[in-house]
């Protein structure tokens, strides 16, 4: 079997710094599909999942600022300028109009790109992520407390011990060998404690309830059944307040759905992009 090589680059940006990019699928028509990384993890943990959808269209993913071979994020990070710097993007390869996915801290920006930029997007699909952040409940506590406490670990161990906190118990017991590959890259190049935090508190301070209203494009809600980390009431309830949203929950998945079920959910979101 050939190994396809990715067209590779960097954006810049209009207010200084780099974007790194990949894309996949580069010689494949129709509409393209910006991915948008969750918290933890460069673009290389999109694995097979992007390797399924590029099978049919071209695939662009990026690492945010501070991740990989990104320049260093700006001392305030946003879920809105996440979906700034993913607009960049679309804007350096020259793409007026994309298909967007987001999952969890991606889901957020990929909320707002919808949000600001309207024209931008043809559809949209969300990933295990909330309209707010942040949630006033004994749940959302324990949630936050939980990731809180990754960061108080070695460096090295930092984003491998997010990255496992995201996956099931269920997919770490079925799959210890798997769990350890996708560990091991985040251990031997972590992205720095500083990073990872600026990038959390993002995601904890992220609001968009207010503006969900504005989504024009068709909208697609995924959920994983076996989500300890948000549970499905919270991508339920992002999935009713934007017009016309559907929501669908992936069977036998955790929070990272495209870790845990990577071609089912690739699957499901094809079929919305291609509907």
């Amino acid at each position: 079997m050939t190994t396809v090589v990715p067209e590779r680059g960097i954006a810049a940006l209009a207010g200084g710094g780099e974007i790194s990019y990949e894309v996949h699928g580069g010689k494949n028509a129709g509409t393209p599909v910006l991915l948008i990384r969750p918290l933890g993890g460069s673009m290389a943990l999109w694995g097979s999942f992007r390797d399924r959808l590029a099978e049919s269209r071209r695939v662009v993913s990026f690492d945010f600022r501070g991740v990989g071979s990104s320049s260093p994020e700006d001392a305030w990070v946003s879920t809105n300028g996440l979906a700034r710097d993913g607009l960049s993007v679309l804007d350096h390869l020259r793409i007026p109009r994309a298909h967007v996915f987001g999952i969890s801290l991606g889901g957020m920006a990929a909320t707002w790109l919808a949000i600001i930029a309207p024209a931008r997007v043809a559809k949209l699909c969300i990933a295990c992520a909330p309209a707010r952040g942040i949630e006033l409940s004994r749940a959302g506590l324990r949630r936050e407390l939980t990731l809180a406490a990754c960061f108080v670990r070695p460096r090295r161990e930092v984003e491998a011990s997010l990255v496992d906190r995201i996956l099931s118990p269920r997919f770490r017991s079925a799959h210890p060998v798997q769990t350890r590959q996708i560990e091991r890259p985040l251990e031997a190049d972590p992205t720095s404690r500083a990073s990872l935090l600026k990038h959390a508190l993002a995601g904890l301070l992220h609001d968009a309830r207010r503006e969900l209203h504005r989504i024009q494009a068709p909208t697609l809600v995924l959920a994983g059944a076996d989500d300890t980390l948000l549970g499905t009431a919270s991508p339920r309830s992002l999935s009713e307040a934007i017009p016309h949203a559907v929501f669908e929950v992936i069977a036998a998945s955790g929070h990272d759905l495209t870790l845990e079920q990577p071609i089912a959910t690739a699957t499901v979101v094809s079929r919305f992009f291609r509907s």
